[in-house]
C-alpha cells in the first residue's frame, strides 16, 4: 500500500520532527508568558506607569479648564466697593487679620486683579455706556415736564397723578406643581385682604400650596417696604416723634371708613398699609405624562399640570381715592328718576296709530 503524498509535504513534515526540543520549550515558554502577561494586564509590577499620549492630551485639555474656573470662582469674590457703601464694613469683617507676606502678595497680584471692581468707576462703563445721550434725554424730558407743569391749559393727567402719588409692587411666582382649579381658590382667597391677614390664612390653610403662596407674599411684602418704601406709616411716626397728643377728635379724622366694590365696609387707621389688590393664576407647561391604562387594550394620558400665581400690593391710600371717586360719581349723578319730567304731548280721544 503505497502513501499517496507531495514530496514537499513529506520534507516539511521531516523538517518538524527534526527540531530541537529546547528551541519548543523556549517557544512554548514565550508565548505562555506573553499571555500571562496580557492576561493580567501588568498587575503586580513595581515599575512606574509612563504617561501614554491620550494622558498627555487629556491634562493639556483640562489644564485651560481650571484655569477658567478658578478665575470664575475669583470673579464670584467680594471685590472693590466704594468706602460709603453699606457692603463696606461687612468686606472689612470678613477680610484676613494678618497681612501676606511679599511672595503671597505677589502671587495673588493676579487675583486681586481678576476679582471684580464694583465701585462707581468700575462699574460706570456698564451702568452708564452712552452718557452723553443720556445727558441729552434727560434734559428733554425735563424740559417737556416743565413745560406741562407752567401751562395754564394743561394739567397733569389722572394716571401720571395716580402713579406719582401711589405706590405698588408687583410678584410673580415660579410654576408650582398643582393645577389652575386648586390655585385659584387660594388667589381668591388672598385677594382683598391685608398682607398680615392673607398670611394668617395661608398659615392655618390645609392646602399643600398655602405654604408656597406665604412665602411668595413674604417676598412681595419685603420687596415692597425695600424697593418702594412701602407699609413704613410715615403719618403716624411723625405723630408720634412731635409727641402730639391725639384727642378724641383727632383720632376719629384719623380713622377712614370706606366701603370696597364688593360692599364691605372697612375702617382704616394706616393708609400706608399694604393690602393684595390683584391676585390671579396662570396655566405652565406641562410637567410630564403618565399613561393610564384602560379596557379593550387602550390607555389614556394623564398631564401633569403647573400653574404660577400674580399678584399686586398696594397701599390702603388706593382703596381710600377709589371710594371717594365712587361717591363723587354718585353725587355727581343725582337721584335717579323713573320717568322723563317732560310736557305731555299728542293727547287724543283715539290712538295715533
Amino acid at each position: 500500500m503505497s502513501l499517496n503524498m507531495p514530496s514537499r509535504r513529506l520534507i516539511q513534515s521531516a523538517s518538524s520532527l527534526t527540531t530541537p526540543l529546547s528551541q519548543l520549550s523556549l517557544s512554548r515558554t514565550a508565548s505562555s508568558q506573553q499571555i500571562r502577561s496580557i492576561s493580567f494586564f501588568g498587575w503586580g509590577r513595581k515599575g512606574k506607569k509612563t504617561e501614554t499620549t491620550d494622558d498627555i492630551i487629556a491634562n493639556e485639555i483640562a489644564q485651560p479648564a481650571a484655569a477658567k474656573r478658578q478665575r470664575v470662582l475669583q470673579q464670584m469674590l467680594p471685590g472693590k466697593v466704594e468706602s460709603d457703601s453699606i457692603f463696606s464694613d461687612e468686606l472689612a469683617s470678613t477680610a484676613p487679620p494678618s497681612t501676606p507676606a511679599p511672595e503671597a502678595a505677589n502671587a495673588n497680584a493676579g487675583e486681586a486683579d481678576s476679582q471684580m471692581d464694583r465701585s462707581k468707576e468700575g462699574l460706570a462703563r456698564a451702568v452708564d455706556p452712552d452718557p452723553l445721550n443720556r445727558v441729552r434725554w434727560q434734559r428733554k424730558m425735563v424740559i417737556r415736564h416743565v413745560a406741562k407743569a407752567t401751562d395754564p391749559f394743561s394739567k397733569e393727567s389722572r394716571a401720571a397723578r395716580i402713579k406719582r402719588t401711589e405706590r405698588e409692587v408687583r410678584q410673580k411666582s415660579h410654576f408650582l406643581p398643582t393645577s389652575v382649579k386648586k390655585l385659584v381658590h387660594l388667589a381668591r382667597q388672598i385677594a382683598g385682604k391685608p398682607v398680615e391677614e392673607a398670611l394668617v390664612q395661608m398659615q392655618y390653610s390645609k392646602k399643600k400650596m398655602a405654604r408656597e403662596i406665604a412665602l411668595q407674599l413674604e417676598i412681595a411684602r419685603d420687596r415692597a417696604i425695600v424697593e418702594r418704601g412701602m407699609g413704613l406709616g410715615k403719618v403716624k411716626a411723625a405723630a408720634e416723634e412731635e409727641g402730639r397728643k391725639a384727642v378724641e377728635g383727632d383720632v376719629a379724622a384719623a380713622v377712614h371708613k370706606i366701603q370696597t366694590k364688593d360692599g364691605k365696609w372697612l375702617e382704616i387707621d394706616d393708609p400706608t398699609r399694604m393690602y393684595v389688590a390683584q391676585a390671579w393664576v396662570e396655566r405652565g407647561p406641562w410637567r410630564g405624562m403618565q399613561m393610564s391604562p384602560r379596557a379593550r387594550g387602550r390607555a389614556d394620558r394623564i398631564l401633569k399640570p403647573s400653574t404660577g400665581i400674580s399678584m399686586i400690593l398696594k397701599e390702603e391710600k388706593t382703596r381710600i381715592r377709589e371710594h371717594k371717586e365712587r361717591q363723587e360719581k354718585k353725587h355727581r349723578q343725582g337721584p335717579w328718576v323713573h320717568l322723563p319730567d317732560r310736557p305731555i304731548t299728542a293727547q287724543r280721544q283715539y290712538y295715533s296709530w
